[in-house]
């Protein structure tokens, strides 16, 4: 058998993976063939091998002693003895098993610390601790100069190894299979570079340090990829996947223009499927959203279209305020800012529609660049829009302003004439207990004292009688509210039931304002209830007041009070000190706050001002007129209510009963009680202006001036008294 040829079928064979049993049957046959060879070649002396050595190095096959066989990669390669080779020779053999290495090709002369299979499982920060090592018997120059490029290595194969099991997975995700491509995309120019770098060494135009010039700046790209694949990986919303994009971009240096300008590449076309769902929402109100990506969510079942006009009754407030839900885990990072606009465009397009109004919709096309801020400018407008559209219906078409202004009229008892008329009508069925009032006599009565007025929208006005005191009513309203903050849904039902209380008219008597859709929206049950608790005070107020006013002015009820000047001084006490109660409520509160709510109404420009505005005006007039300890003042308010009717039946019945030295000594126990009452007030509200919050402080100085007057006034009448 001829030795070369037995030399030219072996290098053919050995181009192939081959496994193991098969590798060893070829070297046993190798030497075999070489202790043959040995002895023929011994015999025949050194001529004959300098020969051998001369034919082998013309066919471009090394010796047979160079090869080593390895296990690389799980399969056993032939590599040849680097010690043997020529530095040429190395540094050729060096770049061939780079650009197999940069294509994550395994080779024997490039090995990782680990297992190759175990980078792709990796994160982006263990990927980067990862160490690619060359054989050692590579010239030093060499290995120092590929030192700098092998790193890429690791993020190259998870950058890869991410676009694989993503295209192979099923329902992983628009959003990861758009980051995929996107990458895949951006790693075409690799691909064509590392086709390149093996023509140009094939073609012998290539050397190691011009590899390594062209490979450089591929480096900081693939490691940002490589963190942008880390990231996606694992159990994550598309949301939380484009939040992580984005902090990569921001993350990057101005400095490197382009790999900042690649990662935007990669964050705009990661981003369009979630920003298209963004605009169906906004400018057609359509909610499109099959694999629940987005952070706004229908309630209602998905065969319902929103084009279909709701019934008038349940088309309110309460329904609005539950049939979008907001989901926080869906929202990306780069849209925190505008989610209360991006979620308002459609509610209010759905509202708009449910109205039967026609308009003229957007059609901007929306994407997100990190570059820029056109997204936010197209998201503005589409706000702007629909909420500019609702206020200028509800305004023009339903006298949005007109029903505010009566919100202030007649739950804060502004209107002139209004409280002292229904009073007079009134009078003799509040002071009956509850249980005996009938409401629609009472709505009557309220019909006919709004017989004069003005208003095209008196009608909506009514009546009805509470179960509860005003505390009972802020007691719950307070649960509700830290129910709400605490995320808790406790109904009515489910709570304790009221305590049978001995209620009259006049602490029962409260208003209602029965606002129809769409006004129902801005004007809605929750927030009238707040207006509706300063009502029944005012009321309770007023009512004393009217009690305390007709004792001067009725001689036949009020022969008593001629009697003695310490009756006469002390109704008037009382009837100013119900005066500086009720004008802390409408005058240092109510009045100040409805007058910035009135110019906010009028050059407002979209209705989310009016409603903010007045739900905040609502809120304040509540917390800072009835203070912050609300149930405690209101009980103490009361109370001090009840002494000064107390006072008034006194005086009417012991008209002409009793003489002068009794109805003094009954006096200054009524002065006493009186007196103790206020103090225990001012005591209260003393405490409560040591809060740290300035508006709740302010409300408590001003009625603290207001009644310490009242307190100086009653010691020095004290004093006159006891000298007299």
């Amino acid at each position: 058998m001829n030795p070369d040829k037995a030399e030219s079928d072996f290098a053919n064979k050995v181009r192939f993976h081959l496994s193991k049993d098969e590798l060893e049957r070829q070297m046993r046959r190798i030497h075999d063939r070489d202790d043959s060879v040995d002895g023929k070649n011994r015999s025949a002396g050194s001529g004959s091998s300098g020969h051998s050595r001369i034919t082998n190095s013309s066919t471009g096959l090394p010796r047979q002693e160079s090869w080593i066989f390895e296990s690389v990669g799980g399969y056993f390669l032939a590599n040849e003895d680097l010690a043997r080779m020529s530095v040429p020779r190395q540094e050729q053999l060096l770049m061939r098993d780079l650009i197999y290495s940069f294509s994550g090709v395994p080779s024997a002369y490039v090995k990782p610390d680990i297992q190759i299979d175990q980078i792709s499982e990796m994160s982006s920060v263990d990927i980067a601790k990862v160490r690619f090592r060359l054989d050692e018997a590579f010239n030093g120059a060499f290995r120092a100069l590929a030192n700098e490029v092998l790193p890429m290595i690791g993020y190259y194969i998870s950058v890869q190894s991410y676009i694989e099991e993503t295209n192979m997975t099923p329902n992983c995700g628009r959003t990861r299979l758009a980051l995929a491509s996107a990458l895949g995309n951006q790693l075409q120019e690799y691909y064509d570079l590392q086709a390149k770098l093996e023509t140009d060494l094939q073609e012998k135009k290539l050397n190691l340090k011009e590899l390594v010039r062209q490979v450089r700046p591929w480096l900081p790209i693939l490691k940002s990829f490589s963190s942008m694949a880390c990231s996606a990986r694992g159990n994550l919303t598309s949301a939380q996947v484009l939040t992580l994009l984005d902090q990569t971009y921001r993350d990057q240096k101005d400095t490197d223009v382009d790999l900042k300008e690649r990662v935007a590449i990669v964050l705009a076309s990661v981003s369009r499927t979630y920003m298209k769902i963004v605009q169906l929402w906004m400018q057609k109100g359509v909610l499109f959203d099959t694999q629940h990506e987005f952070f706004v969510e229908d309630t209602e079942p998905s065969t319902s279209m929103s084009s279909t006009l709701l019934a008038p009754e349940k088309c309110c407030h309460a329904y609005w305020a539950e049939r979008y839900r907001l989901m926080p885990d869906r929202l990306p990072g780069f849209l925190l800012s505008l989610a209360n606009d991006v979620f308002l465009a459609g509610k209010y397009l759905n509202i708009l529609r449910q109205c039967n109004v026609s308009m003229t919709l957007l059609q901007l096309p929306l994407a997100y660049n990190p570059s820029d801020l056109e997204h936010e400018e197209i998201i503005k407008n589409s706000y702007e829009l629909p909420a500019q559209k609702l206020l200028k219906v509800l305004a023009e078409e339903h006298n949005l302003l007109l029903h505010i202004r009566n919100l202030k009229s007649y739950f804060l008892l502004q209107e002139e004439g209004f409280s002292e008329t229904l009073l007079y009508k009134c009078q003799e069925y509040l002071k009956y207990n509850v249980d005996r009032l009938i409401p629609e006599k009472l709505q009557t009565l309220l019909t006919e004292t709004l017989q004069k007025s003005n208003d095209f929208f008196k009608d909506m006005l009514r009546c009805q009688l509470k179960d509860c005191d005003v505390a009972t009513q802020l007691e719950r309203h307070h649960k509700a509210q830290r129910a709400e903050e605490e995320q808790e849904k406790e109904s009515s039902s489910e709570e304790d039931p009221p305590e049978v209380l001995n209620l009259y008219g006049y602490e029962a008597l409260a208003f209602r304002y029965e606002a129809k859709w769409p006004l129902s929206f801005v004007l809605y049950p929750e927030l009238l209830d707040q207006l509706q608790m300063l009502q029944r005070v005012l009321l309770f107020l007023h009512y004393v007041k009217h009690h305390l006013t007709v004792l001067w002015r009725s001689p036949s009820e009020g022969t008593g009070l001629k009697l003695t000047n310490q009756s006469a001084e002390l109704r008037h006490r009382m009837l100013l000190c119900m005066l500086s109660l009720e004008h802390h409520i409408t005058q240092d509160i109510a009045e100040p706050r409805w007058q910035s709510l009135t110019l906010t109404v009028d050059k407002a420009k979209s209705i989310d001002e009016v409603v903010n505005k007045l739900e905040t005006t609502v809120e304040e007039c509540l917390r800072l007129g009835l203070l912050p300890s609300a149930n405690t003042f209101v009980k103490s308010l009361y109370t001090l209510g009840h002494v000064c009717l107390n006072f008034c039946d006194f005086v009417e019945s012991s008209m002409g009963e009793k003489s002068t030295k009794e109805l003094e000594q009954e006096m200054c126990e009524y002065e006493k009680e009186f007196n103790s009452f206020l103090a225990s007030i001012l005591e209260l509200v003393s405490q409560l202006a040591k809060t740290k919050d300035f508006g709740e402080r302010d409300s408590c100085k001003r009625l603290l001036k207001r009644l310490e007057e009242f307190v100086k006034f009653s010691e020095a009448d004290k004093d006159h008294s006891s000298n007299t």
